[in-house]
């Protein structure tokens, strides 16, 4: 477990530790995951790897306005901008397309 409190394993392909989560994702979308793409877990535990508890977001600043949203929303409170500015053009794809 890494210190930030996701589980991570070794891959002995890149010779280095991975993160499951990472991992879980890039199987469920069928490739690899791109630089600079975030997972995201839904529910906010961590140690939750099912892929429909996990939102593929395409950068860090997209990965922001989600948790800025889930904060106000679980407060009870309107965000500061709305949706359409926040993500000015982002595209949030949930891993499980049943869902």
């Amino acid at each position: 477990m890494g210190m930030n409190g996701y589980k991570r394993v070794w891959d002995n392909t890149l010779k280095k530790q991975v993160y499951v989560h990472r991992l879980v994702a890039a199987q469920s979308l069928g490739r690899a995951l791109l630089p600079g793409e975030v997972i995201h877990h839904l529910n906010g535990d961590k140690h939750d790897l099912r892929p429909e508890n996990l939102l593929m977001l395409p950068s860090q600043a997209a990965h922001m306005v989600v948790e800025h949203l889930e904060r106000k929303c679980s407060r009870g409170m309107a965000p500061l901008f709305e949706l359409e500015q926040m993500v000015a053009g982002s595209v949030c794809l949930p891993l499980d397309s049943d869902a």
